[in-house]
This record gives structure tokens, C-alpha cells and sequence, in this order.
């Protein structure tokens, strides 16, 4: 594309592509100066100039190289965020766009709509970029604006006609989706997370709230109304908006719900219709989830009746309350939770289906993130677990015996046992358990790669880690 086309008064130069990393300049491309939480951009225009950069986007004063086109503005995330739509041809507004956000419950709500939508769905968030036959690991869960708009047109150009994308709250913050065009925002709850970053829950729910208030004005946000954010959430919305719940009145209610183990049945009251759900979906909390993706469709114009013969086999999101079934006379769950709420959430139901039995539990928590959570999370598992087995998650550049040591703090009945090598702790935890009790393994899910000091290194997956334990057990 000319250079002439995405900036007004620039010359007629070809633009071959777009790039924020200096290490991944091609000859013929334009470099945006970025300024990141860790490196600013300008330091690395001279060498994005020397790999073959025609063009520098800058918002700052830099050195200048010759036979290079430089663009300043006064705010280069912003310039990025209208070129890669202009770039990539406006790929957002050829889709149906479903923007997910809340502190627990993304990733479900968004494959829901993934495989119960109508028409051909991609999906964008934390566990994959995933449409058609095509799935790899996403580098975020709301990666750079570059990424989010060459994802939107690979699915566009592949016949998507519609894509479910998780937006999280460091995405909205740093301004990533700005350019997206959403037609449904689905909120699903506001609980502690990610202080280390917003530093205060206000500042938190004030990212969450960009979403709707950056939407346009004939979109509909789809609102939790049994969460405690519902009335600053309406009061602060720039379009139409419905609501669903459970405990409160809503626009789309769950009635009479029954929860078992392998699923869950309820009655669903929409617009003075009663219909009845039968889910494979566990647990109360994953039904806010569903709610939010069937409200989230039938505004975007599919009809409940079309949905109700799919929800009764919803294909499993991996790592997110998966059961592990290998045979074995005990339950083993692998779920994502890692934080207070999720922990609460996922621990409740564990009681629930393990009677009397016992419950353990296997995990840590992140390197270089929130410190003041891990007390917090080792407090909730030890209420609730016979033996809580703590061991690597992500530890960056931390110990993992001094990360361990602060959930070990908060557990009042001393139950914690250190297990490093994250495996062993899996296998040391399936192998405690008996008949009946109940196996939680927490933080990871199915991600197949672990943060240590050098880098990301590969992990099999908490969910293979599980069957591989309990083969051995045999």
C-alpha cells in the first residue's frame, strides 16, 4: 500500500508491511517507535532503519537516517492501531465482532460462541488463534494491535463470518483494540486480578469499562446483572445493552438450575419465552458463562431455538474445568483459575461433588506478578484441601521456594507441601488421592509452555500431566 494512502502529504512509496519490532524489520516495511512497559521503540528506529525499513512512525525526536521516510505524530499507538485497520483492509468491519472482557471467564464465553454460533466463527484469545482448520498459540491473550488486525483479515480472507476475541484488560489499557470494530461487548464478572499492572481495582474496572464506552452506537453490550459492576457498567455504556443472570431479574435468566457433575439443566426466560437447557457444561459459574454467549448470539440475530440442540455438547475448552478420566474411582480436575474468585468459584464446586471426600490441590503461582494474591490464594485452597501441594508456575526470574513460601503463609492450617518440579507435584497429588476424593490442579491449564528465567520453555500441559499421572499410578 502507498505510504501516500495511510498518512495524508506523505510521498507515493510502497508499503510491503508493517512492523513494531526492530528485530523483525523486512526490507520495505514501516517501523512504529512503540513506547512498552520494558523498551521504548525509538531506541531501536537507527536499527530497524539498517534491516531495511523505508519508513519510522515516531512521536518523539530521533536520529535520522538517509533515504528514509519519517512520520511524526503525537501518538504512535494511536497511528498504529488506524494503519493496521487501513492496511490490513478494514477486516473488523467485514465480520461480526464479539468482544469478551471480565476478570474471570473469557476464554469459555468466547469458544461457546465459537462453536455454537450460526455462521463460521474464528476464535482469538488466550488458549489459540483458531479458525477453520487453522490453530497456533496466540503470544497474548490481546496481543499488539499489528497481530489483532493480521488475524482479523487471515480470518476474513478465509470465509469467517464472524470471530469471538477475549479482550483483556492490559489490551484496553494499552489501546490495542481501538480500532476494532465490535458489534456485542460481553461483560462476565469484575473480581481481583492484575493489581500488580492497575495497581487499584478502580483503576482495573477502568480499563475493563474502555470496552463499552469505546462502543459504537448501533452495538449492544451484554451485561452481567448479578455482578456487583452491573450499574456502573450501564451508566457508562455508549450503546443499547441487555442483561442476563441468575440470582436478579435479567433480560436472559437461568430458572430451576440443577448442576451435576458431568452437566447442568436450567430454564432460560427470555422475552416472556421459557426454554429448557440441557448443558454438558459443570458448575454455576460457567453457567454466567453461557448466558453471556447465548444473550452475546441471539443479539447478533440467531435464534435461541437454533442454539438449544448444541448446548447439550459444547466441545470441551481445554483446560478449563476439564475432567480428567483415566478410570481411576476419584475425580481430577484441570482448570485455569489463579485467582481469588476463580479459586473460591472452582473450590466450591469441588465440595460440592466430593462430599466426603477429600480434596487436594496442585498449584503456585506467576514470577514478577501480583505478590499480594499468593497469600490470598494459599488462605483459600487450605480452607478447603486436605493437602495443598504447591509448586512451579511461571516463576520468571523468582524462587520458586520463596514464591511457595508466600502461599504457604497464608494457609492457617499449615496443610502446604512443596513439590518444585510441577509434574511431581501433579503425580505426587494423584497419588495421594482415594476413592472418592477430589483432585484440583490449578493456574495452567492446557498451556504447553512454562516462564522460567531464560525464556519460555515447553511444558506438556497440565492436562496431559494429569493422564500421564494417573497411567503410572495404575
Amino acid at each position: 500500500m502507498l505510504l501516500s494512502k495511510l498518512f495524508t502529504g506523505q510521498p507515493d512509496i510502497e508499503i510491503k508491511g508493517l512492523c513494531i519490532d526492530s528485530r523483525k524489520v523486512k526490507p520495505g516495511d514501516m517501523f512504529f517507535c512503540l513506547r512498552g512497559l520494558e523498551a521504548d521503540g525509538h531506541r531501536f528506529a537507527k536499527m530497524a532503519c539498517e534491516k531495511g525499513a523505508i519508513c519510522v512512525v515516531h512521536s518523539e525526536e530521533i536520529e535520522k537516517s538517509a533515504d528514509v521516510t519519517y512520520v511524526k505524530v503525537s501518538d504512535t499507538n494511536q497511528a498504529l492501531n488506524r494503519v493496521c485497520d487501513l492496511f490490513f483492509g478494514h477486516p473488523s468491519h467485514k465480520m461480526t465482532v464479539f468482544g469478551v472482557t471480565g476478570t474471570n471467564g473469557k476464554t469459555t464465553t468466547t469458544s461457546i460462541i465459537s462453536d455454537v454460533y450460526e455462521k463460521p466463527c474464528g476464535y482469538m484469545g488466550t488458549i489459540a488463534v483458531r479458525y477453520g482448520d487453522v490453530s497456533r498459540i496466540p503470544s497474548l491473550t490481546t496481543p499488539d494491535a499489528l497481530e489483532i488486525h493480521g488475524n482479523l483479515k487471515e480470518m476474513a480472507d478465509y470465509g469467517m463470518a464472524a470471530v469471538a476475541m477475549e479482550v483483556s484488560s492490559h489490551g484496553l489499557a494499552m489501546g490495542r483494540t481501538d480500532a476494532v470494530d465490535f458489534d456485542v461487548a460481553i461483560f462476565t464478572n469484575l473480581t481481583y486480578d492484575h493489581l500488580d499492572y492497575h495497581k487499584t481495582m478502580e483503576q482495573y474496572f477502568e480499563a475493563k469499562q474502555l470496552l463499552f464506552k469505546q462502543m459504537k452506537p448501533e452495538g449492544v453490550a451484554v451485561l452481567n446483572t448479578d455482578d456487583l459492576s452491573f450499574d456502573a457498567l450501564t451508566a457508562c455504556v455508549n450503546c443499547r445493552w441487555v442483561s442476563y443472570g441468575i440470582d436478579r431479574d435479567a433480560d436472559y435468566r437461568a430458572e430451576d438450575v440443577r448442576l451435576y457433575v458431568s452437566g447442568s439443566t436450567f430454564t432460560l426466560v427470555h422475552d416472556g419465552k421459557r426454554y429448557p437447557v440441557k448443558t454438558n457444561l459443570s458448575a454455576k459459574y460457567n453457567l454466567y458463562n453461557l448466558l453471556g454467549a447465548i444473550a452475546g448470539m441471539n443479539q447478533a440475530g440467531m435464534p435461541i431455538e437454533d442454539m438449544l440442540p448444541k448446548l447439550s455438547h459444547i466441545s470441551q475448552v481445554d483446560g478449563r474445568m476439564e475432567i480428567i478420566d483415566e478410570g481411576q474411582d476419584f475425580t481430577v480436575i484441570v482448570d485455569y483459575a489463579h485467582t481469588p474468585d476463580g479459586f473460591e468459584k472452582v473450590f466450591e464446586y469441588a465440595k460440592e461433588i466430593a462430599g466426603d471426600g477429600k480434596i487436594y490441590s496442585v498449584f503456585g503461582c506467576a514470577g514478577k506478578r501480583d505478590k499480594v494474591k499468593r497469600k490470598v490464594l494459599g488462605q483459600i485452597a487450605g480452607k478447603f484441601c486436605e493437602t495443598v501441594f504447591v509448586t512451579e508456575e511461571d516463576p520468571r526470574d523468582e524462587s520458586v521456594a520463596q514464591i511457595s513460601e508466600m502461599i504457604l503463609s497464608g494457609m492457617e492450617k499449615k496443610n502446604g507441601v512443596v513439590i518444585e518440579d510441577r509434574y511431581e507435584a501433579i503425580k505426587k497429588a494423584v497419588e495421594t488421592a482415594e476413592v472418592g476424593d477430589c483432585v484440583l490442579i490449578l493456574g495452567k491449564g492446557d498451556e504447553t509452555y512454562m516462564y522460567h528465567e531464560d525464556g519460555r520453555v515447553p511444558w506438556m500441559g497440565d492436562d496431559k500431566a494429569a493422564r500421564k499421572a494417573l497411567k503410572e499410578r495404575e
